[in-house]
């Protein structure tokens, strides 16, 4: 393993949490998509979804991170970040298949999307390298 589970996941909740409130604050500068609710109803739900996020994130570096083909923390978690993000593109692009009505790719949504999962990977790196359970000085 990659450092200890617990300390992975915890990394990876301060991180989502951390990259939830980024995600917010570029989506206002960019406008990708229009906020529905408040400001502090889409405070909870970007913090919730970023630490779900950051959670399945840092799991999966601390389970594959010995594994990966870099030697640097921050490839391999901006790898693991963009390969969930794919992962859920790709159940995007299904859904649009099956019910093109309802749900409908968006280009500037999927490149913000994007540019947002390589921002979790660096958020996530930097949390890791400071954690000294996981990197002892």
């Amino acid at each position: 393993m990659f450092g200890t589970f617990k300390n992975g996941v915890t990394s990876g909740v301060l991180a989502g949490l951390l990259w939830g409130w980024v995600s917010m604050l570029v989506n206002s500068i960019s406008g990708a998509f229009p906020f529905e609710h408040t400001i502090l109803y889409n405070l909870v739900v970007f913090s919730a979804g970023g630490i779900i996020f950051g959670l399945i994130t840092g799991g999966f570096l601390t389970l594959l991170g010995g594994r990966l083909p870099f030697n640097s923390v921050l490839p391999k978690a901006v790898l693991i970040s963009t390969s969930f993000w794919l992962v859920l593109r790709l159940g995007g692009l299904g859904l649009a298949m099956t019910e093109p009505e309802r749900y409908h790719p968006d280009i500037p949504q999927t490149a913000q999307g994007l540019v947002l999962a390589v921002a979790l990977g660096v958020i996530l790196s930097f949390f890791w390298k400071k954690d000294p359970a996981i990197n002892p000085r």
